[in-house]
């Protein structure tokens, strides 16, 4: 089983990363494996982002 830590590490990592850098990966990656890795990377990073948008006062009505 992982570490807990190692986990919030990798998706502390992910939400630093530019979104346009993480979706290139998920692009140019040859390997299907490593580019489900930056596809989920991807994803959470921009629900993330999402979620911090629909918080802010002025995206209510």
């Amino acid at each position: 089983m992982l570490d807990r830590r190692f986990d919030q590490e990798i998706f502390a990592g992910a939400l630093k990363q530019n979104l346009e850098d993480l979706r290139l990966a998920v692009v140019q990656e040859t390997d299907s494996r490593k580019q489900a890795v930056y596809a989920a990377l991807y994803d959470y990073a921009l629900a993330k982002k999402q979620d911090k948008l629909i918080a802010l006062r002025s995206f209510e009505r």
